[in-house]
């Protein structure tokens, strides 16, 4: 079956989720999910990102996020691709971490945000780890029901302000509302959608064409402007020449055009076409080929993938306006 394409545009509110590569485990235990969840912290304040919720599961994570701009797969991108490389060195490892790509589903926020939020929230128990969803630790479900569980980079307001105030500001209610919800047809939530990534209404596919429709041009203009950066970025990085193996010296030219392809794939929407363009004497057709070959040599050589991680840190400022090139 096909990739399902990615919709990204203004104001989307995504449920997002990834799973461990062969079922494996992603948390090995609380220091891993402290990581992974300031990693979350961060990017809502970096990426200017809304969380209604999350749940860090043994081998999968969940949460509920908004965008203000088409920031989407860059900021998915810089959370597995640095909670990977936090994992890898923390448990001396070096394989892929994470099953395929992560899944989204754009969800109509006015219409299905209540009965969403609700279906993350009861995760825990549904998979046998808790019996009650209030001391599930790695959870925004807590800090629903009791203030002084509230982090400070979850919006509770957005879904209790849904609810009749009562002395505890609609916490009461959300709180039935979801064990309510526990007893019924919850799990069949997203099963119905077959081939689509949307949950919604008929008005809001209209919404999300407008909006798309609206963010192309400026998307478009900003995908360019980084685009240019990563790549003088990356051609300028002095580190090229000095590496060697252990037979010859490592083709320098090759290997930094071969890395700028890898982060333009990794950090912009361009597709190959519009890759290659930036670049002289190319084929559309190897620039997947290209970008394959350096995240290999990032793997067998760890002077490269010394150099990767350096530049990845200067290309994550880039692409979030932190730093100007």
């Amino acid at each position: 079956m096909a990739r399902l394409p990615r919709i990204e545009g203004e104001a989307l509110l995504y449920y997002i989720y990834s799973e461990g590569r062969n079922n494996e485990i992603i948390f090995q235990d609380d220091q891993d999910r402290l990581y992974f969840k300031n990693l979350l912290r961060q990017l809502k304040i970096r990426g200017k990102l809304t969380f209604y919720g999350y749940v860090l599961l043994p081998r999968q994570y969940i949460f509920l996020l908004e965008t203000q701009k088409k920031n989407l797969c860059q900021c998915m991108h810089l959370i597995n691709s640095h909670y990977v490389n936090y994992y890898n060195r923390r448990h001396n490892r070096r394989n892929k971490l994470f099953r395929d790509r992560y899944k989204c589903f754009v969800v109509d926020k006015r219409n299905h945000l209540l009965e969403v939020s609700c279906y993350l929230h009861v995760l825990p128990e549904k998979e046998g780890l808790t019996n009650s969803l209030l001391t599930y630790q790695w959870s925004s479900f807590p800090g629903y029901i009791k203030k002084e569980r509230r982090e400070d980079w979850i919006d509770y307001d957005r879904i209790l302000k849904q609810f009749p105030f009562d002395d505890q500001d609609g916490s009461s209610a959300y709180e039935k509302f979801v064990h309510q919800k526990q007893t019924g047809n919850i799990s069949s939530l997203f099963k119905n959608l077959r081939n689509r990534n949307i949950l919604e209404s008929r008005d809001f596919k209209k919404e999300i064409h407008r909006s798309q429709v609206l963010s192309s041009q400026s998307s478009q203009e900003d995908g360019d402007a980084i685009a240019e950066k990563i790549i003088e970025l990356v051609n300028h990085s002095s580190s090229w020449t000095s590496l060697k193996n252990k037979r010859k010296k490592l083709r320098a030219k090759n290997l930094s055009r071969n890395a700028a392809i890898y982060f333009l794939k990794q950090y912009t929407d361009l597709d190959n076409q519009q890759i290659n363009g930036y670049f002289r004497s190319l084929n559309k057709s190897s620039i997947s080929q290209m970008s394959r070959r350096f995240n290999i040599a990032k793997e067998k050589n760890r002077a490269v993938a010394k150099i990767s991680d350096s530049l990845e840190k200067q290309i994550t400022k880039i692409v979030l306006n932190e730093e100007k090139i």
